[in-house]
């Protein structure tokens, strides 16, 4: 069955519901590391569930899947190691550092938009732009000047990826979203694992800590984190990477809320939330102002 693409407003609201779901990530990651599982061992708990869930379903259409398995792969690689360097960060740095250098990734998906995908950036785009890196830098400059981690540097270099795969999303709309679903799932697990054995910063756990995290985990996986994903993915289908960019800062105002009511040392000055005001206002402009058609898969 062929369905009608979704209107502009709806697939631009799965995005920032979905992203606005991803804001809660540091919280598993956080719980698992008080359990003893640290770095990429809890990031893999909380990927390779959802992916193993979705290896059934795309075994059994592996005729459809077959023909878009190169893209899936390349997209499922892009996003895996975007979301194991995010995810990275978040441990290794503050959660809301972490994910505001993330959001740098507006401004690389519009340059990726418009040099390989022929978008148009329009003035409201621009404004836009502006307003959440003003929001960002404010977020930034609010907490004080903090010497750059390796954390910090994981966030950064996630946001590149990321957009990158957006646009490949974007590009290869074909692209079952069950297949590169699960490749992602799976590498983000991979890429999260090799990244703290490469860096040395965390040591192996427990097998028995393993086993008895990975039912809370998998729950937590398959729940809440696959059907985000999968739902992101299908939108962005009919979303420029820009706009995919600028509507996934809700992730920044789930994660900056939570963060700095559950940890005292992430509590936002005035100058942050004045941040995270433009911020909103940047996905507000987006939806609301930015003159963009909703294409359809072809």
């Amino acid at each position: 069955m062929r369905f009608n693409p979704p209107s502009q407003g709806f697939a631009s609201g799965i995005v920032f519901f979905s992203a606005s779901l991803w804001g809660l990530y540091w919280i598993p990651l956080r719980y698992l590391e008080a359990q003893g599982i640290g770095g990429g061992w809890a990031v893999a708990l909380l990927n390779v569930p959802a992916g193993l869930a979705l290896a059934p379903l795309v075994l059994g259409r592996w005729a459809q899947h077959r023909q878009h398995m190169h893209q899936a792969l390349a997209i499922g690689i892009l996003t895996g190691l975007g979301m194991a360097l995010y995810a990275s960060g978040l441990i290794y740095s503050s959660v809301v550092r972490a994910t505001l250098l993330f959001y740098l990734t507006p401004v690389w998906a519009t340059l990726i938009g418009i040099f390989w995908l022929g978008e148009t950036a329009s003035w409201q785009r621009w404004a836009a732009i502006a307003a959440g890196l003003g929001g960002l830098l404010l977020l930034v400059s609010g907490g004080g000047a903090v010497p750059l981690n390796i954390g910090d540097l994981f966030a950064v270099a996630s946001g590149v990826f990321w957009a990158l795969g957006a646009a490949m999303i974007k590009r290869y709309d074909r692209v079952p979203v069950a297949g590169m679903s699960m490749v992602q799932f799976f590498f983000t697990g991979l890429v999260a694992v090799a990244l703290v054995d490469l860096a040395g910063i965390a040591a192996v756990p427990d097998i028995g800590l393993l086993t008895a995290a990975l039912p809370a985990a998998g729950m937590m996986s398959i729940l809440a984190f696959l059907p985000a994903v999968c739902l992101l993915f299908w939108a962005q289908k009919f979303l420029f990477p820009g706009r995919v960019g600028l509507l996934m800062m809700s992730e920044v105002l789930t994660a900056v809320l939570t963060a700095s009511l559950f940890l005292p040392d992430e509590r936002l000055s005035v100058v942050e939330w004045a941040g995270a005001g433009l911020i909103v206002g940047a996905c507000l402009i987006e939806v609301f102002l930015t003159p963009q058609p909703c294409g359809e898969p072809a």
